[in-house]
């Protein structure tokens, strides 16, 4: 078995690239036997919307209107794909203003979506995730970036106790433009209250490869992190957070040496019928998959190779 429970298309996500059913047949040709579809939930606010939506034109209704649309084809790609790769249908939160809970909570319940991928991407309402200016502007108003770090992950527990994700994303994405910073006596306290209520939670944590295609010395969460979370009985589960078909399984095959180096033999994946919550089974054969996929595909070198990290397209 393999599978990754964070995807986007470019379809209903304007920093990503190509169709949501050329994910999900790239997906089959690779041999996945789930996929997540976990397309961004909407933001509600002009000063959330990121630079290539306000290029178009876009307003939070029409984000909304987005996401609507999302659920109709994800449900229509979902019964005509069904004998090939089992779908899930969920999306992946923000936390950019105080009602993201109930926002969330609200798109659940609405749309009788499977899970949520729990992620935050904002900190006091400012991206820590897009470019250096940005994450430069919240880390001034903070007063340093260990304040920063601290806030990322209050921020981040209080998603988990408030959403009760079935997947944390990417835990330690504070990370992308911050690699340096030490993780210091504040900031693993504030990393361990998220850990915690995580595991009180029963969520997965996801092993996200899109880190390492970004150039990162490791997946989220790196290491030090990562094996915290272990050390507390967490749940792992894997994801590509891929933007187009090329990366839905972009550097999985770092993903062995990775889980023997944390001590996890096995991994969990979620299952959901149409409409209802997912459920989480433990998965014991994943490395029948990396043992004859694993290796780099003569013009698919964005597939499956530990090392790519130069792929641009579509790279948020």
């Amino acid at each position: 078995m393999v599978f990754s429970y964070h995807s986007h298309s470019g379809q209903f996500c304007k920093h990503a690239a190509e169709t949501l059913e050329a994910n999900v047949l790239a997906a089959i040709e690779l041999g996945f036997t789930h996929l997540g579809l976990s397309e961004h939930m909407p933001r509600y606010c002009d000063e959330h919307l990121y630079p290539e939506e306000k290029e178009l034109g876009m307003t939070p209704a029409d984000l909304e209107q987005q996401f609507d649309a999302y659920v109709q084809e994800a449900r229509r790609v979902k019964a005509k794909y069904a004998d090939k790769i089992h779908l899930v249908i969920g999306f992946e939160t923000e936390m950019c203003r105080p009602e993201s809970v109930a926002d969330a909570l609200h798109l659940m319940q609405k749309y009788s979506l499977s899970y949520c991928v729990g992620s935050v991407h904002h900190v006091n309402g400012v991206p820590i995730d897009f470019d250096e200016p940005t994450i430069a502007r919240v880390e001034k108003q903070l007063g340093s970036t260990e304040a920063l770090f601290v806030r990322y992950f209050e921020l981040v527990k209080e998603m988990i106790e408030g959403i009760k994700p079935a997947v944390v994303g990417h835990f330690d994405l504070i990370r992308l433009l911050r690699p340096q910073q030490p993780l210091t006596e504040r900031i693993l306290a504030a990393a361990d209250a998220a850990i915690n209520a995580a595991v009180k939670h029963n969520c997965l944590f996801e092993i996200n490869t899109a880190a390492l295609r970004k150039g990162l010395q490791g997946p989220y969460p790196h290491a030090d992190l990562a094996l915290r979370i272990a050390q507390r009985g967490a749940r792992f589960t894997i994801s590509g957070d891929s933007h187009c078909p090329d990366f839905v399984a972009t550097c999985y095959a770092a993903l062995p040496a990775y889980l023997d180096a944390l001590g996890v033999d096995a991994i969990w994946y979620l299952e959901a019928d149409e409409g209802k919550p997912a459920l989480a089974h433990l998965c014991t054969d994943w490395r029948r998959w990396f043992d004859t996929h694993c290796q780099q595909q003569d013009g698919k070198e964005g597939h499956v190779v530990a090392t790519d990290n130069t792929g641009q397209t579509a790279s948020k």
